[in-house]
């Protein structure tokens, strides 16, 4: 009976160890989730005031607009958009960390497996995830040649503007080679590749790798 019961006890502590690895296992990866989740809101909310701050300077382009009202809507436009590029930076970071506490834990429970099949498998499961994770942060990073032109583009005008705020200024920067025109071209950019980052994140979101 005492060998029954410690046996009994066993498979129970077996299980319990288990089941706290699979926990565990899955709060690191609904971490990564949530990270991945956050930078997707930010980008959707950043492409929406994008087209409003381009929507602004194709206001401020017109006759019939209240000249001061759009200028002072584009520069909290403008600086919106400086503060969404950094938290994208931050979230892009968050995304990074949480990615590697989960594959350095992976890691380390490998080492742990006995069976070599098994071991073969989730050797293969993390090292595809590992190559995804990659992926996207590598094309978060191309944020800085991306977004921070554009930011750099209206904030040149923001204080072309600050020094002469009137319909002739507005005019001398307008036209096909204008910097109004160049920032609508790099905004236009920045947004179908704001669409491609979302699609990509949207993707990991939907098939989380099995661990």
């Amino acid at each position: 009976m005492n060998k029954q019961i410690r046996n009994f006890v066993l498979a129970l502590t077996a299980v319990g160890l288990v089941s706290g690895c699979a926990s565990t296992g899955s709060k690191r990866t609904d971490k990564v989730q949530s990270t991945a989740t956050d930078t997707r809101g930010g980008l959707e909310d950043t492409k929406v005031l994008i087209g409003e701050t381009l929507g602004s300077l194709d206001s401020m382009q017109l006759e019939s607009t209240v000249l001061p009202d759009a200028y002072a809507a584009f520069q909290k436009q403008v600086k919106g958009v400086a503060d969404a590029a950094a938290k994208l930076k931050k979230n892009s970071v968050a995304m990074q960390e949480a990615g590697k506490v989960k594959f350095d834990a992976w890691k380390l429970e490998l080492d742990g497996i006995q069976n070599e099949q098994i071991k073969k498998t989730s050797m293969k499961g993390m090292n595809e995830a590992i190559a995804k994770h990659e992926d996207l942060l590598n094309l978060l990073k191309e944020s800085g040649t991306v977004l921070d032109p554009f930011v750099s583009d209206l904030t040149d005008i923001v204080k072309y503007l600050d020094l002469d705020l009137s319909r002739e200024s507005v005019k001398k920067i307008s036209g096909f080679n204008g910097s109004i025109k160049k920032a609508d071209k790099s905004g236009k950019k920045v947004q179908k590749w704001i669409d491609n980052v979302i699609a990509e994140l949207a993707k990991s979101e939907s098939k989380p790798a099995v661990q």
